[in-house]
């Protein structure tokens, strides 16, 4: 080795003499308790993405049972229609002719 090499080589054993041994503790305090930690915010983003699944199917209920609602009015709606147009065609075919209710009355005249 060269007398360069051997002088960074002590330069870093004494920073690291100086240092002690917070590193390494460091070091194994986030191999111990590092994976925990981890699962635990894992673990609180799903429980906050259940819940916003949660919301969303309550929200989807909501939804459906007021399409039901307006569903139940609209057929209403038809209904009535379907009557009133059934009930115009009744009387558009039933009734007299403009003719006939002219021809009635001239014959009441004479």
């Amino acid at each position: 080795m060269t007398p360069d090499q051997i002088q960074a080589i002590s330069a870093i054993a004494s920073i690291i003499n100086q240092i002690g041994t917070w590193p390494i503790g460091t070091i194994i305090v986030a191999i111990v308790f590092g994976p925990w930690i981890i699962m635990g915010l894992i673990s609180r983003s799903i429980e906050k993405r259940h819940s916003a699944v949660i919301e969303m199917y309550k929200n989807n209920v909501k939804l459906v049972e007021h399409y039901e609602k307006m569903s139940a009015e609209q057929a209403d709606t038809i209904r009535l229609s379907t009557a009133a147009t059934t009930e115009l065609t009744t009387y558009l075919r039933n009734r007299m002719s403009c003719r006939e209710i002219l021809a009635a009355q001239l014959r009441s005249m004479e």
